[in-house]
Parts: C-alpha cells; sequence; structure tokens
C-alpha cells in the first residue's frame, strides 16, 4: 500500500465546538520529507481529479508517496496562545484590579473590580469617587482556557484628591428664632446646630441636596447646592412644626418680617405672618422696577409663615448679583422690603 495511516474525524480548534466531517470527504494525508525537515501536506481531492498531471488514481498515488502536493480547505480557528508548557489555549477574555501606586509586585494588595470575566475593552471604575485621596493604577490580565492568567499589564497612574467647601447657615423656626441640636447633613457627611440654631457642614466640591431635622419638625431637604473648594455657602432654613406652632407663638398682626440671610446667596427665606385669612401676593422686582418671579399668589391661613426665594426668574434662570426688591399684600396690608443677592 502507497499509504501508512489515515487522518479521521479530527478538528484543531476551542475544546467547546466539535466538528465532523462526512466520511466521503476525507482523504489520506502524506508525510513528506523536504531534505532538511519533516512537513506533513494534505491532497485536495477535487485537484486530485481534474490536474492534467494527474491521469488516474494509480498515477496519482504514486506522484503523492514520491512527494507530490496537495491542499485541502482551512477551518476556522479561534483566537490561540501558545504557552511556555507548549500547551495551545482559547483566550476567553480579562480581569481588571485597582491597586495603590506602588504595589504592584504586591497582588493581595490589589481590589478586583470585574466581578466575571469581561470581554469587552474598556471598562468603567463605578467606586472612583468614593476612594480616598492617593495615586491609583489598574492591572489587567488576560484570562485564556481554564482560568490561566496571563502576567498583568499596567495603567498609567490617577490621582484622586477631593477638594472640600463649606455650607454655613441657620435653622430657625418661622419666628426666626434659631433651633439647636438641629441635624444638618447630605449624605454621610453631617452637623450639628449650636445654642443660636447656627452650623457648619463641611462638605466634598460638587452639587449636593442638603437636609434639616429637628424634633418636633419636619425635615427640609434644598436640591442644587454648589459647594465651591475652599469656599463658604450660606444656607439657612426654616423649619415647619409638626404640631401647632401658633399655639406656643401666636400671629399678633399680618406681618412682612423680612428675608434671612440678607445679603444672601443662592437662596433666602422671607418670613411672613397672617392674622386673618386672606388671598397673599409676593412678587419679586430688579433695580429698574421690573418684576421678574412671582413667589406667592395664593389664599394664606392664619399663622406663621415663610417662602424660599432661590435666586431664579420666572423662567428657571439665575438671576446677576445686585439689588432687588419684593412687595408683600395680604388683603389691605402692604410692605416692600429690599435684600441683595451676593457673588
Amino acid at each position: 500500500m502507497w499509504y501508512t495511516w489515515f487522518v479521521d474525524n479530527i478538528y484543531i480548534g476551542n475544546a467547546l465546538t466539535s466538528v465532523s466531517f462526512n466520511p466521503g470527504a476525507l482523504y489520506p494525508t502524506h508525510y513528506r520529507n523536504t531534505g532538511n525537515e519533516a512537513s506533513f501536506d494534505s491532497v485536495n481531492a477535487n485537484t486530485m481529479k481534474h490536474s492534467p498531471a494527474v491521469s488516474n488514481a494509480d498515477t496519482a498515488s504514486k506522484r503523492l508517496a514520491m512527494g507530490g502536493v496537495r491542499t485541502e480547505p482551512a477551518l476556522p480557528t479561534a483566537a490561540l496562545s501558545r504557552s511556555r508548557d507548549g500547551a495551545t489555549r482559547v483566550l476567553t477574555g480579562y480581569r481588571i484590579w485597582r491597586l495603590s501606586a506602588g504595589q504592584e509586585g504586591n497582588e493581595a494588595q490589589w481590589t478586583q473590580i470585574t466581578d466575571e470575566i469581561i470581554t469587552t475593552l474598556s471598562h468603567i471604575d463605578d467606586s472612583w469617587t468614593s476612594l480616598p485621596n492617593g495615586t491609583y493604577r489598574w492591572a489587567i490580565k488576560a484570562i485564556y482556557t481554564a482560568g490561566v492568567a496571563s502576567a498583568p499589564s499596567f495603567s498609567n497612574s490617577v490621582v484622586r484628591e477631593q477638594l472640600y467647601g463649606t455650607v454655613v447657615g441657620f435653622v430657625r423656626r418661622g419666628n426666626g428664632q434659631g433651633i439647636p441640636g438641629a441635624t444638618v447633613s447630605s449624605g454621610t457627611y453631617s452637623a450639628n446646630t449650636n445654642n443660636a440654631g447656627a452650623y457648619s457642614l463641611y462638605l466634598p466640591a460638587g452639587v449636593h441636596a442638603i437636609t434639616a431635622a429637628a424634633a418636633g419638625f419636619h425635615p427640609q431637604t434644598i436640591e442644587q447646592i454648589s459647594v465651591i473648594p475652599n469656599q463658604n455657602i450660606t444656607l439657612n432654613f426654616v423649619m415647619v412644626p409638626v404640631s401647632n406652632e401658633d399655639e406656643v407663638y401666636p400671629v399678633l398682626a399680618t406681618e412682612l418680617k423680612g428675608n434671612i440671610p440678607n445679603p444672601f446667596n443662592p437662596s433666602t427665606t422671607i418670613l411672613y405672618d397672617i392674622l386673618e385669612p386672606c388671598a397673599v401676593k409676593l412678587d419679586i422686582y430688579n433695580a429698574r422696577g421690573q418684576k421678574i418671579r412671582t413667589l406667592i399668589n395664593e389664599a394664606k391661613a392664619t399663622g406663621h409663615h415663610s417662602v424660599v426665594f432661590d435666586g431664579k426668574d420666572d423662567r428657571g434662570q439665575s438671576i446677576a448679583s445686585g439689588v432687588y426688591f419684593y412687595r408683600f399684600t395680604a388683603g389691605k396690608y402692604t410692605a416692600t422690603r429690599k435684600m441683595l443677592l451676593m457673588e
């Protein structure tokens, strides 16, 4: 016989996919010695049948035995990597770790940020904003079949530096009296008021929602407060009691009591009392006498009242710094006060 062995139903590729061939599509593979090395060549059945140089099967067999070459179409293969022990493995994805700069050789101190193997070529570290100040790097390993990992590749160093600002102000009742022991907080940051109702809250720079809470009062939250690095921002709260405060501090007359704080930035609280139920209107004017905002236009019951002016006009646009006036009308009572918005 011209052939000493045959190859049947072999697929070189990943271990997850099986491939088989019809028996009629299998042809012998011939060992050919080229002189310096041994190689395996395969014969394409179509080439063997139609090539002018091959007249019949017997001649073809003799040509093959003498070193003739034939080809067959190649099968698609997955991305492969060859290890030092010679084994061929398939790339399955990547894993990512975060580490402090200088800990590249101490893998026990790394923090893995990918719970599963990922196949994408980008990833977001969602914990970045909550990290303490420091210098960080990321390590990436390619993961192959059976969990075999490559040596890590490291990113550039990135410095995490969180800057802080301070929010200061008062927590008061509707009559302007300070509330001691109230809590002012934003997320995990909090501060308590002193006997005068004053507080100072140290916060990371950025935009925050800040809440004031005190026993016997409804909590109050003010949104979109911008904290600027190394600067003080003034923010005052006027609390509404759970019980009827009018029983303790009765209303003596309808009156516009003023705004706290004044000057202000970015918001101020306007306080007023209503002795008898009536229609109330409160408008804001600029220094040229143009009305820019209507804060109140409705009936109000007897009691102590307050409203927050957030420094924006009727279109929701922030107004410029300067002098502004607010005109208060309650029944037959009318009063006008001046306030100053400062940058």
